[in-house]
């Protein structure tokens, strides 16, 4: 039995009935772990941030420098596509398997489902960012990088690590469920993740040119790049930003889903 033949008839077991969203957590977590590539994407991030910061750790070597603390974890910038897909990938294989018509036929109410794959995937992903954070930053301590002398920057880069990713792939997951198609709902978060940025930052026009900070990623890697009092966003508030495209994307989802036949 497939990973996602496995969830949906945990979701359709007998006595089950409509499930609590704490049930339905359980029952994503079940498809999540039983499906090897998922370990794979979430090694896979956690490689990225701390192969990235060896290859700048070697590179600035040869150059007789050493990096900033937060010039380590420049390789998040390149793992963010990584829980993008994982999110959607999340959410629009129950269309593409077909399992979503037993999955919410299990749960009429629908929101517990999308609200279990909001927590399995946010954790997993939060995870694997904040220990590929804390690796790379052990390995610039390793080789000369003054990590320890601000303890605060250090927490903030791997918590933000953290939250930074895991929220990229819950935003990814409810434009996923928006959309419902894999190829379409990849395409749409590509779009609005890396190419709106640039192609807003080659307007020129000051004012769009200041929107394309409020744009997710341009907002939410605030968290994990030093202090700039001229860009008007603290690193929280960055992050706040993100959090609220994540939480409208989800809300659409929740609408989509009760408004649509699966």
């Amino acid at each position: 039995m497939s990973a996602a033949a496995a969830g949906a008839a945990r979701y359709a077991a007998p006595g089950n009935g409509s499930l609590s969203a704490a049930r339905a957590v359980r029952a994503e977590w079940t498809k999540f772990r039983t499906l090897p590539s998922n370990l794979v994407t979430m090694t896979i991030t956690f490689v990225t941030i701390i192969g990235l910061a060896g290859v700048l750790l070697a590179a600035l070597a040869g150059e007789g420098r050493v990096p900033a603390t937060t010039e380590l974890l420049a390789g998040v910038s390149w793992a963010q596509f990584v829980p993008a897909v994982l999110g959607v990938v999340m959410i629009c294989s129950e269309w593409a398997s077909g399992t979503s018509k037993v999955t919410f036929l299990a749960v009429p109410t629908r929101w517990p489902v999308l609200a279990g794959k909001v927590a399995v995937v946010g954790v997993a992903t939060f995870v694997a960012g904040a220990a590929g954070a804390a690796g790379a930053l052990v390995m610039g301590a390793t080789t000369g990088v003054d990590v320890g002398g601000d303890p605060a920057l250090v927490i903030r880069l791997v918590v933000g690590t953290g939250l930074y990713l895991g929220t990229i792939a819950v935003l990814a997951l409810g434009l996923g469920a928006i959309v419902r198609n894999l190829v379409g709902s990849i395409l749409t978060v590509i779009g609005l993740l890396w190419i709106m940025p640039f192609a807003a930052a080659m307007v020129p026009v000051p004012e769009v040119q200041e929107l394309t900070l409020y744009l997710p990623t341009s907002a939410g890697v605030l968290l994990i790049t030093p202090d700039n009092p001229a860009v008007g966003l603290t690193p929280w508030g960055g992050y706040a930003v993100l959090l609220a495209w994540a939480a409208a994307a989800l809300a659409g989802a929740v609408l989509t889903l009760r408004t649509r036949d699966v």
